[in-house]
């Protein structure tokens, strides 16, 4: 199913966790509206990148618990996206995301724990709280800090 011109159903909801894939996709079918969002602002990163990989989108409970994801993320809700893109440093997509794109944003976050690195990207109000909404931090495996540039 195509969520945008470029982004599907099927690449928001993928997870490395096989047995978990039919169960994720099943549960994710409550949370389309949410994705579309989510695409729509992956959209706008293509717009400047080019392509964009999606590491990890929709999560439901199985799977959220399987990689260790905190109990209220907003991956569970089918609010956020953890992406790379081919063409640049996942610091200049953090840097561009959080100062230039205009994306109304909940958390920006540049997550480089050991061996790995991605950013984070979530919707922000009203599916966060308006006043944690534009967060930046960082993480690098163990903690989480305020990013500015």
């Amino acid at each position: 199913m195509t969520l945008t011109e470029h982004f599907s159903f099927e690449e928001l909801t993928r997870t490395g966790q096989s047995a978990l894939q039919d169960a994720n996709r099943r549960e994710a079918r409550d949370y389309i509206d949410k994705l579309k969002l989510v695409a729509e602002m992956l959209e706008a990163i293509r717009a400047k990148f080019g392509a964009v990989r999606v590491n990890s989108g929709f999560r439901g409970p199985a799977v959220n618990a399987a990689v260790g994801g905190s109990a209220t993320s907003q991956h569970s809700k089918g609010e956020a996206a953890d992406i790379v893109c081919p063409s640049t440093t996942v610091d200049e997509l953090h840097r561009w995301i959080v100062v230039e794109s205009g994306l109304k944003f909940g958390q920006c976050i540049l997550e480089k724990p050991a061996g790995s690195a991605w950013v984070h990207i979530s919707l922000g109000a009203p599916y966060r709280d308006p006043k944690k909404c534009g967060e930046s931090l960082a993480f690098d495996g163990k903690t989480y800090t305020p990013k500015r540039y």
